[in-house]
């Protein structure tokens, strides 16, 4: 089978190969995982790069998130048969034909949902959902890297509360595709006074709360518009760096920094509660209150396009690699 592998950290475009091993043969409580399709996330590129968590062995399969079909069952395993589709999610190695996960792991998907869809169903949408709800006190919320899939789902599930959210964005083609979608109070972070735009825009709301998958100096800067009590929560760290912070400025504004991350979530919520909540998000872009734009879908074997139009800039959607 293909599998696209790395044996060093680096650019993907340069350390990223492609591999034929061994179809892999599924242990007890195991299934062999035909794979139909999986995102590029932004968490694959840095796993590659080396600034997230390691590899456990070399080489290593990039791909966290996909949806695939049981092509075969290991010893004990009768809850599943061949045919069946499922999602799989936190396990690494998706950028493969095949795939061998626990039983256990599988996450079941309904059959009227694209492969489009599904393959992201168990990241980006439960981040943005859990993202909201860590937020309790009432006002606006700002963040960055507002034109990611993360960001417009942030947005489209802000709506049913009519939560305000402020969205930041680096380019002004986003701006303008985020306008179109009718996303409101859209603001340049690279205008000089986009601080000033933020407050503004707030009015007399407080802004509580700052969702940023940066990290460094971006994270630093949303410190300043966040009003007292509020708190900056770190979903990604993209630029490498940490966030620099003054003990006077979190202490004198009672200002916190916390950090998100959606694997204690899987690790500590129960079978039925993954269901229930994987189900709600189903219904949700079923009615087309949820969706994520697509940009591209490549083959796996032509994985290298994939990765050259993820990294290209004014990139309006996620890209896809299909079996």
């Amino acid at each position: 089978m293909k599998r696209i592998h790395f044996d060093r950290f680096g650019a993907p475009e340069e350390v990223l190969y492609q591999a034929d091993v061994a179809d892999p043969v599924p242990g007890a409580g195991e299934v062999l995982l035909k794979i139909r399709m999986r995102p590029i996330n932004p968490a694959d590129i840095a796993y590659i790069t080396g600034s997230y968590v390691p590899p456990e062995s070399w080489p290593a399969c990039p791909g966290m998130e996909a949806v695939g079909t049981v092509a075969a069952v290991g010893p004990g395993v009768d809850t599943v048969r061949p045919g069946q589709r499922f999602i799989v999610s936190r396990i690494r190695g998706t950028w493969a034909e095949y795939m061998v996960v626990p039983v256990r792991a599988l996450l079941p998907v309904a059959p009227d949902l694209s492969d489009e869809i599904a393959c992201q169903m168990s990241i980006n949408p439960l981040t943005a959902l859990l993202l909201l709800q860590a937020v309790v006190p009432e006002g606006a919320i700002v963040q960055t890297a507002a034109g990611s899939a993360v960001g417009r789902l942030v947005n489209q599930l802000a709506a049913r509360t009519g939560r305000t959210i402020i969205n930041l964005v680096r380019r002004a083609d986003t701006a303008a595709d985020l306008r179109s979608q009718g996303y409101r109070h859209v603001i340049l972070s690279s205008d000089e006074n986009w601080q000033d735009q933020v407050r503004e825009t707030a009015g007399d709301e407080a802004v509580v709360a700052a969702f940023d998958p940066v990290a460094g100096s971006t994270g630093q800067s949303l410190l300043a518009v966040l009003s007292r009590g509020g708190v900056l929560i770190l979903y990604g760290g993209l630029s490498g760096e940490p966030v620099p912070a003054s003990a006077m400025q979190l202490a004198g504004n009672d200002l916190s920094i916390k950090g998100f991350w959606l694997a204690p979530w899987y690790a500590r919520s129960s079978a039925e509660e993954k269901k229930h909540v994987l189900r709600g998000l189903e219904d949700s872009f079923r009615t087309g209150e949820l969706s994520i734009p697509v940009a591209g879908i490549h083959t796996l074997e032509n994985f290298k396009a994939g990765i050259e139009q993820v990294l290209s800039p004014g990139r309006l959607g996620k890209i896809l690699l299909s079996s």
